[in-house]
């Protein structure tokens, strides 16, 4: 209660037993108090507190209202990254529809560990290229099953090629030591089985162009041959929109580009093998046309 409140409260219980008269005993009359003593007693203490009202107004502090509290939330804790606390949930990887590539553009903490899963086949390839400034991220490979390391860290590989010794999923965790960008491929060929003296083999296919990444990677559908030096190939594509894909032929061992999707082609004839070794058969869409397509194959 304030001191306003107070007075208030005192005058009124002063008023009221100058009215009333004090309490006494039963049956004994209270002495009258004279009308202009009664007024004047009035009088008096209302004065009185008027006053002291008046006195508390000029004297009393202003009131300044408190400020409104915000709660301004303390920034997180930084400290050094490490494998455990930066670990992330493993993103599985899915090609389009007919595919053999998908493509991954992220950033990257120092320190942090990103995680993807695939799944292929025992005798296939595993590529993985991933693309930074300065090289700063790499990535290590395991099957997932039991553990086993087929890339370790300690390699610090940012491209490589990988026979996958099982069928199952494979775990593939990349790293940097600061914070980077990176453009990320994981490209899983499809095997063809060819031989020499065998019927050429024919081979269905789509293109799905991965709109977001095109033209500065073109989307490709790869596949793996064993071909043996001396050999002869032939490669015939065609496609409802033929002039909008070309063929590609790549060492897989040596590297070698033995046939360019830039130069448009859409045969190789007569190809003589030079040295025995895994070949890469690429067929590429250079116009950004998703189309279905059909190969024939043969090796004599």
């Amino acid at each position: 209660m304030n001191t306003n409140s107070s007075r208030t409260l005192v005058l009124i219980v002063i008023i009221s037993a100058a009215l009333t008269g004090c309490n006494l005993p039963f049956g004994q009359t209270p002495a009258p108090i004279p009308p202009t003593q009664e007024l004047n007693l009035l009088a008096t203490l209302t004065q009185q507190a008027i006053e002291g009202d008046v006195q508390e107004t000029l004297t009393a502090p202003t009131n300044t209202p408190s400020p409104t509290l915000t709660l301004t939330p303390l920034p997180p804790e930084t400290t050094t990254p490490d494998a455990t606390s930066q670990q992330s949930i493993p993103s599985e990887v899915q090609f389009r529809r007919g595919g053999t590539i998908a493509y991954y553009q992220r950033a990257i903490k120092a320190g942090e560990k990103q995680t993807f899963t695939i799944e292929a086949g025992a005798g296939q390839n595993l590529i993985v290229v991933a693309s930074s400034e300065g090289d700063q991220v790499y990535f290590e490979i395991a099957w997932l099953e039991d553990g086993t390391v087929l890339v370790p860290f300690s390699d610090g590989a940012s491209s490589v090629r990988v026979p996958l010794p099982q069928t199952g999923i494979y775990q593939i965790v990349l790293t940097s030591p600061g914070e980077s960008h990176y453009f990320l491929s994981f490209e899983v060929p499809a095997v063809l089985p060819v031989s020499p003296g065998s019927n050429p083999l024919q081979v269905e296919g789509y293109v799905d162009v991965l709109d977001d990444f095109h033209p500065a990677s073109f989307t490709r559908v790869r596949y793996l041959m064993q071909l043996q030096a001396g050999s002869v190939l032939d490669v015939y594509l065609n496609s409802p929109n033929l002039h909008g894909l070309s063929l590609a032929l790549i060492g897989a061992d040596d590297g070698q580009p033995y046939f360019r999707h830039e130069v448009l082609l859409t045969t190789i004839g007569n190809f003589s093998v030079p040295i025995s070794q895994v070949y890469y058969l690429d067929v590429y869409s250079t116009s950004g046309i998703s189309t279905g397509f059909s190969l024939q194959v043969g090796i004599k």
